[in-house]
């Protein structure tokens, strides 16, 4: 059976274009596609709705955060192939791989929140030098090479996060990840900081007599069915 690859490459390609767009139309851009995915329950999606996503971290790699950091030869690609036999062009993220994306990106948020540091460490990483070419005609170009594109999206977030890293926070109340806004915001919106200020309202102005009141009540309770059934020491009047 022959296999039409224009044809395929053509659809998949449309797909990464759809992606990419979806992605800058994003509140935030590029920044806000990345904390809504990683706060995504990926084995809650339908496979529709998985295939939309997996578009979209394909093409976070390849289309979008391309101007962050050098660039990048990847020896090959996401583990699942348009074409059989195809490891390069053509393919996507599994959802093992989105979810092992999404855990190295957590983790190194708390590392950064929590000791003002995240490292990244790349075991099969290569800086790469050549001579000068058709880019520039007097010094040569450098660029990074990874074997897998999990590695890849790790290396384009580390350069993301230094312009965002001060500015991505997890908000204290309902513990979602947000991009702040000002210098000073603590909660991801008004709804979360209206619900704390009223919370700390009744805290402060409300008396705590409730519970007291109750008690009281309950004791006068129990001295009635005493007196009603007898004395102090339980036995009934005669």
């Amino acid at each position: 059976m022959n296999i039409d690859r224009a044809a395929i490459y053509e659809q998949f390609y449309g797909e990464m274009k759809k992606a990419r767009e979806r992605i800058l139309t994003t509140a935030d851009g590029e920044v806000g596609w990345l904390l809504k995915f990683i706060q995504t329950d990926l084995e809650a999606l339908t496979p529709s709705e998985w295939m939309v996503l997996a578009f979209e971290v394909a093409s976070f790699v390849d289309d979008v955060a391309i101007r962050h950091g050098e660039e990048i030869a990847t020896e090959g690609g996401w583990s699942v192939q348009s074409i059989p036999g195809e490891k390069f062009r053509g393919t996507i993220p599994s959802r093992t791989e989105a979810k092992e994306i999404q855990t190295m990106v957590l983790r190194s948020l708390k590392n950064l929140w929590t000791k003002a540091v995240a490292a990244f460490t790349f075991p099969q990483f290569t800086i790469i030098v050549t001579l000068p070419g058709a880019d520039h005609e007097r010094k040569g170009s450098v660029f990074v090479a990874t074997k897998r594109k999990v590695k890849e999206f790790e290396y384009r977030f580390a350069h993301l996060l230094v312009d965002y890293s001060g500015r991505i926070r997890r908000c204290p109340e309902c513990q979602r990840i947000y991009l702040a806004i000002r210098f000073d915001q603590t909660y991801c919106g008004p709804r979360c900081q209206t619900r704390v200020a009223t919370r700390k309202w009744r805290e402060k102005h409300l008396p705590k007599k409730h519970k007291a009141s109750g008690d009281t009540d309950s004791t006068k309770a129990d001295l009635a069915r005493k007196g009603r059934k007898g004395g102090p020491d339980g036995k009934t009047k005669r």
